[in-house]
C-alpha cells in the first residue's frame, strides 16, 4: 500500500489552507517536501470548503501517516481518537467507508468525528507530567522501548506537556503498560505556609 509519511502539518486559518510535509513510503531515500494539501485550483469549491474533513478521511484510511516527528497535538489527536474508536467499537474501516454509503461520497457524513478528533487537536491542559511506573520514572520513550530510573533524582526534570507525556504512553505497548503499572502522572509544587518552601507532591494521578 502506498501512503505519505508525514512530518508536519499546518492550517492558514485566514484562507482555509493546509500545508503538509511529507514523503513517499515507496521513496528510498526518504525525501521529505512541503506541498499544499487540495489548492484551489485543482479542486471544486464544494471539495476545498471541507479539506478538513478530506484529510482527516486520509488519516483515519492510512493514506496519511502521522510520523513520530509531527507535532504533539496532531498525534495527540490521533491517539486520543483512537481511543474514542476502541471505547466505543467503532471500526476504521466503517468509519473510512462512511462517505459512500448511499453509493455516492458525501464526506460531511464524517463531520460529527472530525468535530471529536478537532476537540482532541485544541484541546489544552495546562500543567507537567511524566511517566510512572514500577521500575521507577520513565525519561525516554522511543518506537520499540523505553529508558527509566529509580526513584532518586527529582522528576521535574523529566516532566513534559500533557500532550507529550501521552503521546509517549501511548507509544509503549499495552502489554508493558499493564505489567508495569504506567501511568502518568502530574508534578505538583506547593508551598508551605510557614517558610514558603516548595516541596514535590505527586499524588495526583491521571488514570488512563
Amino acid at each position: 500500500m502506498s501512503y505519505e509519511i508525514v512530518k508536519s502539518i499546518s492550517q492558514r486559518k485566514k484562507d482555509n489552507k493546509i500545508f503538509i510535509t511529507s514523503a513517499s513510503n515507496n521513496v528510498w531515500p526518504k525525501s521529505y517536501s512541503r506541498w499544499e494539501y487540495m489548492p484551489d485550483k485543482s479542486y471544486s469549491e464544494d471539495e476545498t470548503k471541507n479539506r478538513e474533513l478530506y484529510l482527516f478521511h486520509g488519516i483515519i484510511g492510512g493514506s496519511y501517516q502521522l510520523s513520530g516527528s509531527v507535532s504533539e497535538n496532531w498525534k495527540y489527536a490521533e491517539n486520543k481518537f483512537n481511543e474514542y474508536c476502541r471505547d466505543n467499537n467503532i471500526s476504521f474501516s466503517d468509519l473510512w467507508e462512511l462517505p459512500y454509503e448511499n453509493g455516492e461520497r458525501n464526506i460531511e457524513l464524517l463531520k460529527p468525528y472530525y468535530e471529536i478528533f478537532k476537540g482532541f487537536l485544541e484541546e489544552k491542559k495546562e500543567g507537567k507530567y511524566y511517566l510512572d511506573c514500577d521500575l521507577g520514572i520513565i525519561t525516554k520513550v522511543n518506537s520499540k522501548s523505553f529508558d527509566y530510573i529509580p526513584y532518586n533524582v527529582p522528576a521535574e526534570r523529566y516532566c513534559k506537556s500533557f500532550k507529550k507525556t501521552f503521546n509517549d504512553y501511548c507509544n509503549i505497548s499495552e502489554q508493558n503498560r499493564k505489567n508495569l503499572n504506567i501511568q502518568i502522572r502530574e508534578y505538583v509544587l506547593e508551598k508551605s505556609i510557614d517558610d514558603s518552601t516548595e516541596t514535590f507532591k505527586d499524588n495526583m494521578e491521571l488514570v488512563i
